[in-house]
């Protein structure tokens, strides 16, 4: 079963651990976003518990009549956008929910370059990269990150209140500023709209990085950005409770720091990617 939630897992479960209530959630979002943005959260909210209810069976029909049927109005369109933003699908989702996804895809959507293979023994060939959100009670903090294979050095990070193409460029800026990126990388990545967007595609060009991307509604095929992610939030995001953006961003770059130059890797042999990096840098 694909059962992918980017923020690990449904809010209703956070504001419980948080000992907060799910209408109190929606209490101080409300004055912090407009209409139509606090719409979209609260449906995005309601979408998430729905799911988690059907225990990750519901596809895009289901959980829209399951909505509906608790008093929240919304149409199918919406759920499904919803939905595949998120990365949820049920094992036994519609055909039609795939096919009206594999119809959308871009003539410009690239190929998967590395084939769920996220071995790489060069620094700044092969890089991946994801984004992913962390609660405050200012709202959403969203990260994006840019990860060299060989090393598993956090090359770049950014963080920012919105999900957009200038977050992910920023955390592309900070790797390329290390001197690590070589001609001709490749950056391999979700579907994410922001990922598809045409200033990222040009972005890319214009510092001769490959794009690559695995399969839609496929975390494995990211599974090496997804993997940190994991244990950013597991050794220590859902340890805290943030009241503002500023102090989940200093919790997220100390835990970067702490990442690349003390956490040792069982992958690297018990290294620190930091340590992997310099090694390989010295033998190149």
């Amino acid at each position: 079963m694909i059962f992918r939630l980017k923020a690990d897992f449904p809010v209703a479960y956070l504001c419980d651990q948080l000992g907060v209530s799910t209408s109190g959630f929606y209490d101080w979002s409300h004055h912090l976003t407009t209409p139509s943005q606090r719409r979209h959260e609260e449906l995005t909210v309601e979408v998430m518990i729905a799911f988690a209810d059907s225990n990750g069976a519901a596809g895009y029909r289901k959980v829209t009549a399951a909505l509906n049927r608790a008093a929240v109005p919304v149409n199918r369109k919406t759920v499904a956008e919803i939905m595949q933003d998120l990365g949820l699908i049920s094992p036994a989702a519609e055909r039609a929910f795939k096919v009206r996804y594999q119809r959308s895809t871009r003539a410009n959507d690239p190929v998967d370059l590395l084939l769920r293979d996220f071995s790489s023994v060069t620094v700044g060939t092969i890089m991946v990269g994801d984004i992913t959100y962390v609660h405050t009670q200012e709202g959403w903090l969203y990260m994006a990150t840019v990860i060299d294979l060989a090393s598993r050095t956090v090359l770049g990070h950014a963080t920012g209140a919105r999900m957009t193409t200038q977050l992910i460029t920023r955390a592309m800026n900070m790797a390329l500023a290390t001197g690590h990126v070589l001609p001709g990388a490749v950056f391999h990545s979700d579907h994410g709209t922001q990922y598809r967007s045409k200033r990222f595609i040009k972005y890319c060009g214009r510092h001769g990085i490959l794009r690559s991307m695995g399969a839609k509604m496929q975390c494995w095929d990211n599974a090496a950005a997804e993997t940190f992610f994991s244990k950013l939030k597991g050794e220590s995001l859902n340890w805290q409770t943030f009241t503002t953006r500023r102090t989940a961003r200093t919790a997220v770059n100390d835990y970067v720091e702490h990442y690349n130059n003390v956490r040792l890797h069982q992958t690297l042999g018990y290294s620190t990617p930091n340590e992997r990096l310099l090694e390989l840098t010295l033998a190149a």
